[in-house]
């Protein structure tokens, strides 16, 4: 027994991809982040729907158990 948190175990790691509810979650985080001219810039350059899908593709990116991007292991047959 060690006094670190129970999120410090490496054993309670997440072993799949982060489902879309949860990206959801992560994008409106991300957003109320942001200070009001930062959102309001995003939303005149993209629009509020492409730029919160860039938002969820940035977090994509960054989650290695995510399909996208998993290099397979050997050849291909």
């Amino acid at each position: 027994m060690t006094d670190e948190p129970e999120w410090m175990n490496p054993a309670n790691d997440r072993k799949t991809p982060y489902t879309d509810e949860e990206l959801d979650e992560f994008v409106d985080g991300f957003i109320q982040g942001l200070d009001e001219a930062e959102w309001s810039a995003l939303k005149v350059r993209f629009g509020e729907d492409e730029a919160r899908k860039n938002i969820k593709a940035g977090f994509i990116a960054n989650d290695e158990r995510n399909l996208i991007n998993r290099v397979p292991k050997g050849g291909v047959h």
